[in-house]
Parts: C-alpha cells; structure tokens; sequence
C-alpha cells in the first residue's frame, strides 16, 4: 500500500473515531437527561451524507466495497430519515432493526464474493443476528426485563464511545516515531 492510500485509511479512520467518540458521549448526555436530542435525524443524516460519498467514490473507482459500504449506510440514512419525518408508518423503535440487518446482509454479500474474509461473515452474522432479536423483541415474540432493558440503554453509547476511542488510539499509535 503506497504513502497516499495509507494517509487517507488513516484520516477516514481518525474522522470516524471522532464522529464515534462525540456521537456516543451525546447518547450518553441523552440517557442522563442532559441533553434531549433526535438521535434517529441526526444519524440519519450522518449516514446519508457519508453513505453518498462513499458510494460515489465506490462507482467512480469502480471499489466494490466502497460502493456496497457506502450504499448500505446510504440507505439505512435514508430509512432512519423517513422514519424520524414520519414518511414511513411506524416508529423508530419498530423500525430500528431493519437498519441493522440492511448492512448486515451487504457484508454477507461481500463476504460470499470473497470467502476468504471471514471478518464480514463475522460482522454480518452479528449486525443479522441483533437485527432479528431486535425484530422478535419490537414484535412481542421475546421480552427483556426492565433491568435487563436499562442495562442495555448504557451500553449502546458506551461501546459506541469505546469504539470511538480505539480508533482514535490506534490511527495516533501507528502515527507515532
């Protein structure tokens, strides 16, 4: 891999960190009752921006993993916005579980394209497998109790800060001396 494309992995890679970092401690600020945001609009929004640029950048260089990446987080953008406008029939919380398993399904693709990637079956089966708890949970087939449910409500940002954070770590540790 030349200077360049590792330049550029690296500023996608700290850009991403940050927008995890800041994205996760605004949940955090939100289930606190600091803070009282539409987290629905706002990722939607994100996700349709970086999912345009992406999948343009994919077809003008023909990169199909950039184009599936970015016409996955296109469209679950898209989804989140028609959903948060009420331009689709329900709520977020019915609808956030096909968000998850859009992209799931697009890295399963992938990973058949290319079995030697095990990394995408792995994130696939786990974004599929969340995605469809999440649709037996939304459809009354399967309960959480509240304790279990609270839980859960913290551990979303924090793992999204977490991961935030170790990307930031990491793309400074390969910058170092």
């Amino acid at each position: 891999m030349d200077r360049t494309t590792n330049n550029k992995t690296n500023i996608g890679a700290f850009v991403l960190g940050i927008l995890l970092f800041v994205l996760g401690v605004l949940m955090l600020l939100s289930r606190a009752g600091v803070l009282s945001l539409n987290f629905g609009k706002i990722i939607g929004l994100v996700a349709l921006f970086i999912g345009a640029i992406e999948a343009v950048s994919g077809f003008s260089i023909l990169n199909r993993n950039k184009l599936v990446w970015g016409s996955t987080l296109f469209l679950s953008g898209l989804l989140l916005l028609l959903v948060s406008y009420d331009f689709v029939p329900g709520s977020w919380d019915q609808i956030w579980p096909v968000a998850l398993i859009i992209p799931g399904l697009s890295f399963l693709m992938l990973f058949f394209s290319n079995v030697k990637e095990s990394r995408l079956l792995v994130i696939a089966a786990l974004l599929v497998a969340v995605g469809c708890v999440g649709m037996l949970v939304v459809n009354g087939n399967l309960t959480f109790s509240d304790r279990i449910f609270g839980s859960l409500r913290f551990f979303v940002p924090v793992a999204v800060v977490l991961a935030g954070f170790y990307l930031l770590w990491r793309n400074f540790h390969k910058a170092g001396p």
